[in-house]
C-alpha cells in the first residue's frame, strides 16, 4: 500500500498478467460502495440533477446517489440519497444490477436502483455533504435523455450506465 485515508487505498502492486509479463498495477480502493438510483415517474421520466465536480471541473448531469456506510443497506442509502439530494421519496425500490465503475484502476461496486411510484411534489435541491454542489434537480423524458446522451452532455459514467441496465431491462419504457 502507499497511500491510506479514510475513503481510499491505493496499492502499487506487482502481478503476472495472463501472458506470462510481470508488471506493476496501480489500483485504488474505495473504502465504502456506492449506490446510484434511476427514479422513474409515472410518465416515465428519470430525476436527475446537475452536480459540479471537482475532479474534472465540470457541471455534470447526474441520477442521483452517493456512498454506502460500512454496515448499511444499499436500499436505504439509495432512499435517502434520493430524498437528500432531490426531495423525491420513492414507494418502490428494486436493485437493477451491481456494476463497477472503473474496474481498470478502481476497486469498487456500485448498486444501481431502480426507484418508482415517485412523490415528487417536493422536487428541489435539498440537503448537500460538504463535498457537494448540486445547482439543479428536474425530471427528463426519455427522448431528453437519449439526445443528452447523443451529444455526449452527459459524461458522469454511472449516470450512463443506470441508465442503460434501466432500458435494458426496461426496453418498451
Amino acid at each position: 500500500m502507499v497511500f491510506e485515508n479514510g475513503r481510499i487505498r491505493v496499492f502499487e502492486d506487482r502481478v503476472l498478467q495472463p501472458a506470462g509479463s510481470a508488471s506493476t498495477y496501480t489500483v485504488v480502493e474505495e473504502q465504502a460502495g456506492a449506490v446510484v438510483v434511476v427514479a422513474v415517474d409515472q410518465a416515465d421520466q428519470v430525476v436527475l440533477l446537475r452536480q459540479h465536480r471537482y475532479p474534472i471541473d465540470v457541471v455534470t448531469l447526474e441520477v442521483p446517489g452517493g456512498e454506502v456506510p460500512f454496515g448499511q443497506d444499499p436500499l436505504d442509502q439509495a432512499q435517502t440519497e434520493l430524498r437528500d439530494e432531490t426531495g423525491v421519496e420513492a414507494g418502490r425500490l428494486e436493485p437493477l444490477a451491481w456494476f463497477a465503475p472503473w474496474p481498470a484502476r478502481v476497486r469498487r461496486w456500485s448498486l444501481a436502483v431502480l426507484a418508482t411510484e415517485l412523490d415528487v411534489s417536493h422536487l428541489a435541491v435539498k440537503g448537500q455533504g460538504e463535498d457537494e454542489a448540486i445547482h439543479d434537480v428536474r425530471l427528463y423524458s426519455r427522448a431528453e435523455l437519449v439526445r443528452l446522451m447523443a451529444a455526449g452532455e452527459i459524461v458522469d459514467g454511472n449516470t450512463l450506465c443506470s441508465l442503460g441496465l434501466y432500458w435494458a431491462k426496461f426496453p418498451g419504457s
